[in-house]
């Protein structure tokens, strides 16, 4: 087919000149660059030349020696040149200069720029977060949290590999897409994987991509995700489930950014930036021989922690009110708030399936409030029997019927959610000094509504 065809192209003119010409011209699918000619042989020529690793031609009696040379694109501008192309001209090579010249450099600098925008768009696409707008920003003002973000602004701008540690559902995700978003690579692919999705086979042909005919199935050349995620990030996450196998080619790789397609013979250099996460006790792997510890060294130059939900309380209201954004925008549906008991037994819960699970929350209560106020009845949690994944309620025996039993558990409620609140108030008001405004910013909560609260509770 046509599509398959190559024209080699040979670019008269100094470095300094035709550089982002040269460079547009090496991305076009199709285009074989012959080399840089320069009859002045000047310094910028030989720089181009070196960067792009393009044959550097001097004299222009070279040229009758070219083989296979389809076109010539003059952009010296120099008449004499010019003459001395025609003159030396190879057979069956065209000699583009002027006008036509121009034209082929304009239309090489816009199909450059017109691939990075599509690289950008590949990237948005492969990312739903990215088209939801969400930008990997870190919700919360707690300790832990503030903390995770100054970690991420320091590491994001260098090349170095990252492990994300803490419980499922901690936002490890979100945190690595905060780290590329915020990094100098936030135009170029993020591309996640997840390490537990595949078995250890299907895993590594996803990963380095396969030649036709390596395997049964394989009926053509397939890249694989780290040629993907070229000059981008590649997301490793449960790497502590990864087989020891494909823990020594991933070692490999990161040592020498060297990929071999399963069944082929070719190597490819690529340039990826990785960042792995793991809920796993790591260091437990490594001395249970599961994980390799050259791999775990690896990646344990830069560690990021993400602490559970239940050690940053104080984050929840900006976590639900952030939920409840996303929420109208999936369902097209206003939510006019969260209602002040909803938001209490919120707090109080111990959320083991942590943001995660609080996203999910958000969302059925969402659907199932019909005011647009979320209530308690519209939260799928409840306190448990104290297996320290609720409230850790004791749910007393009934002797009355059931009756009973809904009366002693409705006070024993309203008794533990009360002194969690005042609790919860009086933290808030000795870290903001008695400024009622304040804590109210630190809170999440309303001022008028930390009012009604504070004289509820006698404060």
């Amino acid at each position: 087919m046509w599509t398959d065809a190559t024209i080699k192209v040979l670019v008269v003119g100094a470095g300094r000149t035709c550089g982002p010409f040269v460079a547009a011209l090496r991305e076009i699918p199709g285009v074989e660059l012959a080399g840089l000619l320069d009859p002045r042989s000047e310094p910028s020529s030989l720089t181009l030349s070196r960067e792009l690793k393009l044959p550097l031609v001097a004299a222009l009696n070279d040229l009758a020696e070219a083989e296979g040379l389809h076109l010539i694109v003059d952009a010296s501008g120099d008449e004499r040149t010019s003459r001395s192309l025609e003159e030396a001209r190879p057979a069956g090579a065209v000699i583009l200069s002027g006008a036509g010249a121009r034209l082929v450099r304009l239309l090489a600098l816009d199909a450059q720029q017109g691939n990075a925008c599509c690289t950008r768009l590949m990237a948005a696409g492969r990312d739903p977060a990215l088209r939801a707008g969400a930008g990997g920003r870190m919700v919360g003002k707690s300790p832990g949290i503030r903390a995770v973000a100054e970690l991420i602004e320091r590491v994001a701008p260098t090349p170095t590999t990252v492990l994300l540690l803490g419980e499922t559902g901690v936002g490890k995700d979100l945190a690595a897409r905060s780290i590329h978003q915020t990094s100098p690579l936030r135009h170029k692919p993020f591309v996640p994987v997840n390490c537990t999705a595949f078995t250890a086979n299907l895993m590594e042909s996803e990963l380095f991509g396969y030649r036709k005919g390596a395997f049964t199935g394989a009926e053509c050349d397939r890249p694989g995700l780290l040629e993907e995620a070229d000059g981008g990030t590649l997301f490793l996450d449960e790497i502590g489930d990864m087989s020891r196998e494909l823990q020594a080619k991933l070692l490999r790789f990161l040592q020498t950014g060297e990929v071999r397609r399963v069944g082929d013979t070719v190597t490819r250099t690529v340039r990826v930036r990785v960042i792995a996460a793991t809920n796993r006790d790591l260091d437990g792997a490594v001395e249970s021989d599961a994980f390799r510890r050259d791999l775990f060294y690896r990646f344990n130059a830069f560690t990021i922690t993400l602490p559970p939900l239940r050690e940053r309380a104080e984050d929840l209201p900006y976590l639900a009110y952030h939920f409840v954004t996303k929420a109208e925008a999936k369902l097209n549906k206003k939510i006019a708030g969260i209602d002040e008991d909803a938001l209490g037994l919120m707090q109080a819960y111990r959320w083991p399936g942590n943001v995660r699970e609080l996203e999910n929350v958000i969302e059925r209560a969402a659907i199932l409030c019909r005011d647009g106020f979320i209530r308690s009845a519209d939260l799928a949690i409840a306190p448990v029997r104290g297996n320290g994944q609720g409230m850790a309620v004791q749910v007393p025996v009934a002797e009355d019927g059931p009756e009973a039993l809904d009366d002693s558990y409705a006070e024993r409620r309203s008794r533990i959610m009360t002194n969690f609140e005042r609790k919860e108030l009086e933290r808030f008001l000795r870290q903001a000094e008695g400024n009622v405004s304040e804590a109210a910013r630190l809170s999440g909560i309303p001022r008028r509504t930390l009012y009604r609260k504070m004289k509820r509770l006698g404060l």
